[in-house]
């Protein structure tokens, strides 16, 4: 990259500016700064990508959100399901009340995008939250993170939207205590993300297992 002085100059801010935000890409993973090294973009596999703020920085039309996108999914594939059956387990009534009143919300034809993603979230970290694991709450900023890049290339920009009905699955089953029905539901409706997902990744014509 430019030095200090140069990018202050190409871009009309003080040098006290262009310290500050490469402060913050540096603390971020995407740039190293060391002396007689300059500062360097680094391998985007360095970046921190669970960060929000990396990920609000692509352009949703980026071909690395598509990536990423598929990533996510696979990831909450990973850890949601799990967290759900501990919900249906430990919630609170208070915290199961919140859970259903959140998918109860999900209208996926509003127009409001704003509200159709705090009523996720709400849902989403709830449910880690009903773990009453400590190590699984701390996983909220990934979740919601998560999250963030599902609606940016998911939810705004594919035919599918989310379901509503998926959610109050979940939601029915923890407020039943049914671990295992919890599990299932919460599979169910990530798996649908994860067929999304593969569908933008995968050259036309082939599966996960190959050619179709």
């Amino acid at each position: 990259m430019p030095n200090e002085a140069e990018l202050a100059q190409s871009l009309g801010v003080g040098r006290a500016t262009v310290r500050d935000a490469i402060k913050v890409l540096s603390g971020k993973g995407l740039v190293r700064t060391a002396r007689r090294y300059g500062t360097r973009v680094r391998p985007v596999e360095e970046w921190n990508l669970f960060d929000a703020d990396v990920v609000r920085w692509h352009e949703p039309d980026h071909p690395r959100l598509v990536t990423m996108f598929a990533e996510t999914t696979e990831l909450r594939y990973i850890i949601e399901p799990a967290a759900a059956a501990l919900a249906a387990e430990r919630a609170t009534p208070i915290q199961v009340e919140t859970i259903l009143a959140a998918a109860q919300a999900l209208h996926p034809d509003t127009d409001d995008a704003r509200q159709l993603f705090e009523a996720d979230c709400l849902f989403h970290a709830t449910i880690l939250d009903a773990t009453g694991n400590l190590m699984m709450r701390q996983l909220r900023p990934l979740i919601l993170t998560m999250l963030h890049v599902s609606y940016d290339y998911g939810v705004r920009g594919n035919e599918e939207p989310v379901t509503r009905e998926g959610h109050i699955h979940v939601g029915e089953a923890i407020r039943s205590r049914d671990p295992q029905s919890a599990r299932r539901a919460m599979e169910v409706m990530l798996d649908r993300n994860r067929r999304v997902a593969l569908r933008h990744i995968q050259p036309p014509g082939t599966t996960a297992a190959g050619t179709a």
